[in-house]
Protein backbone atom coordinates (compact mmCIF):
# COMPACT_ATOMS: atom_id res chain seq x y z
CA UNK A 1 0.00 0.00 0.00
CA UNK A 2 1.53 3.18 -1.02
CA UNK A 3 1.31 6.76 1.04
CA UNK A 4 -2.03 7.73 -1.04
CA UNK A 5 -3.54 4.43 -0.79
CA UNK A 6 -3.42 4.75 2.95
CA UNK A 7 -4.38 7.93 3.44
CA UNK A 8 -7.68 7.33 1.30
CA UNK A 9 -7.84 4.25 3.49
CA UNK A 10 -7.53 6.30 6.49
CA UNK A 11 -10.07 8.63 5.55
CA UNK A 12 -12.51 6.07 4.77
CA UNK A 13 -12.34 3.97 7.62
CA UNK A 14 -11.78 5.97 10.32
CA UNK A 15 -12.13 9.86 12.22
CA UNK A 16 -8.63 10.03 13.21
CA UNK A 17 -7.59 12.70 10.76
CA UNK A 18 -10.48 14.40 11.28
CA UNK A 19 -9.91 14.50 15.20
CA UNK A 20 -6.44 15.42 14.46
CA UNK A 21 -7.10 18.73 12.30
CA UNK A 22 -9.82 19.87 14.54
CA UNK A 23 -7.37 19.80 16.91
CA UNK A 24 -4.81 20.94 15.26
CA UNK A 25 -6.84 23.72 14.28
CA UNK A 26 -7.60 24.73 18.12
CA UNK A 27 -4.06 24.80 18.66
CA UNK A 28 -2.91 26.83 15.53
CA UNK A 29 -5.71 29.15 16.42
CA UNK A 30 -4.40 29.53 20.25
CA UNK A 31 -1.61 30.06 19.29
CA UNK A 32 -2.05 32.76 16.90
CA UNK A 33 -4.42 34.48 19.36
CA UNK A 34 -1.08 35.18 21.37
CA UNK A 35 1.14 36.72 18.57
CA UNK A 36 0.95 40.42 18.50
CA UNK A 37 -1.79 42.11 16.49
CA UNK A 38 0.36 42.88 13.42
CA UNK A 39 1.55 39.36 13.22
CA UNK A 40 -1.53 37.35 13.34
CA UNK A 41 -1.93 34.95 10.42
CA UNK A 42 -4.83 35.25 8.41
CA UNK A 43 -7.04 31.81 8.13
CA UNK A 44 -5.22 31.02 4.61
CA UNK A 45 -2.22 30.42 6.65
CA UNK A 46 -3.49 29.09 9.19
CA UNK A 47 -5.68 26.33 7.53
CA UNK A 48 -1.75 26.12 5.62
CA UNK A 49 -0.04 25.20 8.80
CA UNK A 50 -2.80 23.33 9.96
CA UNK A 51 -2.46 21.29 7.30
CA UNK A 52 1.03 20.19 7.09
CA UNK A 53 0.44 18.84 10.67
CA UNK A 54 -1.49 16.68 9.01
CA UNK A 55 0.27 15.50 6.28
CA UNK A 56 3.06 15.06 8.65
CA UNK A 57 0.99 13.43 10.76
CA UNK A 58 -0.39 10.63 8.35
CA UNK A 59 3.35 10.17 7.24
CA UNK A 60 3.87 9.44 10.34
CA UNK A 61 1.41 6.80 10.96
CA UNK A 62 2.35 5.45 7.47
CA UNK A 63 6.01 5.37 7.72
CA UNK A 64 5.41 3.72 11.49
CA UNK A 65 3.07 0.76 9.76
CA UNK A 66 5.17 0.18 7.00
CA UNK A 67 8.10 -0.85 9.37
CA UNK A 68 6.34 -3.03 10.98
CA UNK A 69 4.11 -4.73 7.92
CA UNK A 70 5.48 -7.55 6.50
CA UNK A 71 4.44 -7.31 3.02
CA UNK A 72 3.99 -9.39 0.86
CA UNK A 73 4.66 -7.89 -2.67
CA UNK A 74 2.09 -9.55 -5.07
CA UNK A 75 -0.79 -8.52 -2.60
CA UNK A 76 1.21 -5.40 -0.27
CA UNK A 77 -2.88 -4.16 -0.04
CA UNK A 78 -4.50 -6.96 1.32
CA UNK A 79 -0.91 -7.32 3.35
CA UNK A 80 -1.93 -3.76 4.76
CA UNK A 81 -5.54 -4.46 5.44
CA UNK A 82 -4.74 -7.77 7.04
CA UNK A 83 -2.50 -5.97 9.28
CA UNK A 84 -4.54 -3.01 10.17
CA UNK A 85 -7.74 -5.11 10.81
CA UNK A 86 -5.76 -7.80 13.14
CA UNK A 87 -4.19 -5.02 15.24
CA UNK A 88 -7.32 -3.19 15.56
CA UNK A 89 -4.87 -0.11 14.42
CA UNK A 90 -8.09 2.20 13.42
CA UNK A 91 -9.60 1.96 16.54
CA UNK A 92 -6.26 2.44 18.46
CA UNK A 93 -5.47 5.07 16.62
CA UNK A 94 -8.77 7.11 16.85
CA UNK A 95 -7.92 6.76 20.79
CA UNK A 96 -4.31 8.12 20.69
CA UNK A 97 -5.74 11.46 18.96
CA UNK A 98 -8.42 11.86 21.10
CA UNK A 99 -6.05 11.95 24.28
CA UNK A 100 -3.34 14.16 22.15
CA UNK A 101 -3.01 17.00 23.44
CA UNK A 102 -0.97 19.86 21.61
CA UNK A 103 1.65 21.79 23.87
CA UNK A 104 0.14 25.56 24.32
CA UNK A 105 3.08 27.12 25.63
Amino acid sequence: MDREEFETYLNANSRAVALFRSRALSYQHSQNRKRAASKRWNETAINSAVNKMVEQFVDNVYDKLKANIKENKFQSYESWIRFIETNEVMDNLEASVAELEFEFG
